[in-house]
């Protein structure tokens, strides 16, 4: 009797797709791995580009004040 239940839900789970539902977990979960190491890698990314464009920022302005010190003509604006 037992194995007659048993082979009525190893069919049923056939059916519905879900004997492979934990092969599946396993692609998701490489998926959202990948998926969190690039978010992780576009973080990293966004704050090196903060720093640059603060250090370009912090140079454009000592820039504009030595030309006004030294009363220069600004070369770009």
């Amino acid at each position: 009797m037992a194995d007659d239940v048993r082979d009525i839900m190893d069919d049923k789970f056939r059916e519905t797709g879900l004997d492979q539902l934990p092969k599946r977990l396993k692609t998701l979960d490489k998926i959202l791995v990948s998926v969190d190491k690039m978010a992780g890698e576009m973080h990293k990314y966004r704050q090196e580009q903060e720093l640059h464009t603060n250090t370009h920022d912090r140079l454009d302005e000592r820039v504009t004040r030595l030309e006004r010190h030294t009363k220069l003509i600004p070369l770009a604006d």
